[in-house]
């Protein structure tokens, strides 16, 4: 009796190891150990060394940066004072001269681009048109063209694009997207936004947390989010309700992250006047509110004026988490359990009384766990007049990882908006790369992966803006990879003397001849997310047709493998 009441107990509980979380202050590796910020935060390589630095504004106004070394600690740079005080910074490579750039905007003020030289100095522009109440800024290639555009949202009127000339100089442009509120209003209440590819389509879309004082009219067009879908040509329709993604509430800052490793991006979005809320992705364009299932409802529930939120694999289980910050004395770890819940992780920051207002996240010491810096501002941007920034180390674990650092070609240099994907053993992960997320920071452009007790990765796909598709086979692991764009295509073993494919680009048929005989063991194709197309091959000893008359038009690749060698080649369907 009393051993089967054991057994029908352990049946209850969960089967699932929660790796554990802490991280220790660490502030006595960096030069400036005084420095208070405001929300705006960085972190970013900026001297193209594969190390994350330190991007900060001094009471908001003086922009010091901290380069890492290899030796784990920091070595500082005064770089410029700018006017005003800023709520926003991003970076991003704008001129591609290998060297990262940084925008900043605050309160009424022009757009500060500060574009690095080669020698460690920055440049000062204000760009042109008018004068914005910046909440938070990304770095996008709106139009995919191969040049970083920047997207600033204003707190009083419809947000500002600025296009990229593709030589790095950046132009007011509202023909790049327009932004106007779906119900007619005066298009304020510009909050967080983030450009994520929430419906697997190829393409950015964006989505804008909206949030305005005062109004109490939940169908006010001040404070309704938007989702803009983008069709894939450079026009955006908002489709935030078909879509399942608008509250109804004063929405400050939205995350997209795979929550639930099933390819697709989920979504968090804190708000202020009603319970914060997650998402699930339906796979089909749709999301649904989980939020009772996670276990965290009450929590989600009560906490209130929330600044920040962060999602990132911080015990490298797998699974990616979730970090809250706030202003009414409070900031939340939530580990995921792998099955859509969470626990909160008690006192896992050493803050003391001190709640974390802001953060920015990247791997600051180099050892493939993720780290915070963390701000405590006042009310809700104001540097604190008394509490330094903390740089919080994660103490780790034994798990292992992988760190990705993307260099384009065709596509932006720094990878902005490309998929990355990783699978082995515990199934697939999903990663996008972004600049400027949640309300005014930056985190890091290395994307991060926790691989738990794995000790192999099968395969890292990158799917680029170009289309262009980039396989890494059985990578190294507990390492930082640095993958540019199409270097996979142009090291096929097979040399290009060997085999003859025609016609390309074709409407209706492909054919590979191979001047050597192969023994083939695979031949796939796949589109330019990394799907497998079900086409029809034909195979006559070494050579191979492919029926391709019923796919849409646009880029594939075909993957051909033998015993010996492994072909990937590019093919254009008209």
């Amino acid at each position: 009796m009393f051993k089967n009441k054991l057994i029908l107990i352990a049946a209850l509980i969960p089967f699932f190891v929660i790796s554990q979380v802490s991280f220790t202050n660490s502030n006595s590796s960096l030069v400036n150990q005084s420095l208070t910020s405001g929300v705006a935060i960085g972190i970013s390589d900026m001297d193209n060394d594969g190390l994350d630095d330190i991007i900060r504004l001094s009471n908001a106004i003086g922009l010091e940066i901290e380069y890492q070394t290899p030796s784990g600690d920091f070595t500082r740079s005064i770089i410029e004072t700018l006017n005003g005080d800023a709520w926003a910074l991003c970076i991003a490579d704008i001129d591609k001269n290998g060297f990262n750039d940084i925008i900043t905007g605050g309160r009424y003020d022009k757009i500060k681009l500060l574009t690095s030289n080669a020698d460690g100095t920055y440049s000062n522009t204000t760009l042109d048109g008018d004068d914005i109440f910046v909440q938070n800024m990304n770095f996008a290639d709106i139009n995919n063209d191969g040049g970083i555009d920047i997207f600033a949202c204003h707190d009083d009127a419809v947000s500002s694009p600025y296009k990229n000339d593709l030589d790095g100089v950046l132009n007011y442009d509202s023909s790049l997207i327009n932004t106007k509120s779906t119900v007619p209003s005066d298009n304020s209440g510009n909050y967080g936004s983030i450009w994520t590819d929430y419906d697997n389509d190829g393409d950015q879309d964006l989505y804008i947390s909206k949030c305005r004082g005062g109004i109490t009219d939940p169908m006010d067009g001040r404070r309704l989010n938007l989702l803009f879908q983008n069709d894939g040509n450079g026009n955006f329709m908002d489709v935030a309700e078909a879509a399942g993604l608008l509250p109804m509430g004063q929405s400050w800052a939205t995350g997209f992250e795979d929550v639930d490793n099933d390819g697709d991006f989920d979504a968090v979005i804190i708000n202020h006047d009603i319970p914060s809320v997650i998402y699930e992705n339906n796979g089909d364009g749709t999301f649904t509110d989980i939020t009772s299932m996670t276990t965290i409802e009450s929590k989600l529930s009560s906490f209130g004026y929330g600044i920040q939120v962060i999602m990132e694999d911080f015990n490298n289980d797998t699974f990616v988490d979730i970090f809250l910050t706030a202003i009414n004395g409070e900031h939340v770890l939530f580990i995921n359990n792998g099955d859509k819940t969470f626990t909160e992780v008690v006192t896992p920051f050493p803050t003391g009384s001190l709640t974390i207002q802001s953060a920015a996240i990247g791997d600051l010491n180099n050892d493939g766990f993720i780290d915070v810096l963390a701000g405590f501002a006042e009310s809700f941007n104001s540097p604190s007049s008394s509490n330094p920034d903390i740089l919080f180390l994660n103490d780790g674990n034994s798990n292992n990882w992988s760190e990705i650092r993307l260099q384009g070609d065709v596509s932006n240099i720094n990878g902005i908006g490309a998929r990355i994907e990783i699978e082995g053993a515990w199934g697939k992960q999903t990663r996008e790369v972004r600049a400027g997320e949640s309300y005014g920071t930056m985190n890091s452009l290395m994307t991060h992966f926790g691989l738990g007790a794995n000790s192999e990765i099968s395969k890292i796909t990158v799917n680029w803006p170009s289309g262009n598709v980039d396989e890494v086979i059985n990578p190294s692991i507990n390492t930082s990879i640095l993958i540019i764009e199409n270097s996979t295509l142009s090291t096929n073993e097979f040399d290009k003397n060997s085999f003859k494919i025609y016609p390309n680009p074709t409407s209706n048929s492909i054919h590979i001849i191979f001047n050597e005989t192969v023994n083939l063991k695979s031949t796939k194709l796949y589109d330019v997310l990394g799907k497998q197309m079900e086409v029809n091959f034909s195979k006559k000893d070494s050579n191979i047709n492919i029926d391709l008359s019923k796919l849409n038009s646009g880029i594939y690749f075909i993957h051909i493998e033998t015993d010996k060698k492994r072909l990937i080649h590019k093919i254009v369907k008209r």
